[in-house]
């Protein structure tokens, strides 16, 4: 059954639909492996947290910016000129990474940006990821363990996956998937630190379709010493705002807040599901 639906949602992911664009994430949910949750007496020694972002896959924006700014853009390129545009990875103002078409305008852009270099397998990354959703997830936590007074360390290096620099959304899908289905981990942590544990924390999709903000978090618990994935649970929301294309102007400040501000009860629920259960006003900040 989940090879099925699994299916489905290669064939269907990009069909601009209303009713399947919300099924979507319950569909995607399905091909995920299943949730880890360890006894309370192994949750209750952990004391002291790693907080490490995995890197995070480009936002997708359903219409595509360059159809929403000019819909019959698309349509010259295809029927008159006979080819698709590009689809590429670039950045916009304020550093979000969106994957989507592109013209010869933006060509010196996506050339010029500044992309992941790969990593040794079972290497962490020490380089400034600037702004993703992950990171942005990742620098909540801290906050929320401290009101059940545990201390979290939010890593200098993140977890990279093969993706990087790849403008198929269905490939950093499959990356987070293998990811999130791993039940160890190649990264030896314990030479970065003592501490009883290590949260990764990824995104397995983040998109604004038509009139909808959604995401998707992914959260692992990770025995430091054995390397073994000792829990792994995700949540995932929308906010429904007609303003949610006009987020990402002016270097997209009011995006990037919404995404801390919906990341903040993700975290709440996936925290609650790992055993570790927080007082129901804990300060985030």
């Amino acid at each position: 059954m989940k090879t099925s639906i699994c299916l489905f949602t290669r064939l269907w992911g990009n069909h601009k639909n209303v009713l399947l664009g919300l099924a979507l994430p319950c569909l995607l949910a399905a091909c995920t492996a299943p949730s880890i949750k360890p006894a309370a007496s192994q949750i209750d020694r952990l004391h002291s947290f790693l907080i490490v972002p995995v890197q995070a896959p480009p936002l997708e924006v359903i219409p595509d910016l360059i159809e929403r700014r000019d819909p019959a853009y698309r349509h010259f390129e295809n029927m008159a000129m006979g080819y698709a545009l590009p689809t590429e990875l670039y950045q916009i103002p304020g550093g979000i990474e969106i994957a989507g078409m592109v013209i010869d305008s933006q060509t010196a852009d996506v050339d010029a940006m500044t992309k992941a270099a790969p990593s040794a397998a079972g290497s962490p990354v020490n380089t400034d990821l600037g702004w993703t959703p992950a990171k942005a997830a990742a620098q909540k936590l801290p906050g929320l363990l401290a009101a059940e007074n545990r201390k979290g360390e939010l890593s200098r290096e993140y977890y990279p996956l093969p993706t990087a620099g790849d403008a198929s959304l269905q490939h950093w899908h499959q990356a987070m998937q293998a990811w999130y289905g791993q039940n160890t981990t190649s990264i030896d942590y314990a030479t970065m630190g003592h501490y009883d544990a290590v949260i990764e924390v990824g995104i397995g999709r983040y998109r604004i379709f038509e009139g909808q903000t959604s995401l998707q978090l992914m959260i692992k618990l990770i025995d430091p010493v054995s390397r073994h994935v000792i829990a792994r649970t995700l949540s995932e929301s929308f906010r429904v705002d007609d303003q949610a294309f006009a987020s990402l102007d002016n270097g997209g400040g009011a995006f990037k807040q919404l995404i801390s501000d919906m990341a903040v009860p993700l975290l709440r629920q996936s925290l609650g599901d790992i055993g570790l259960r927080l007082p129901p006003q804990a300060d985030e900040s």
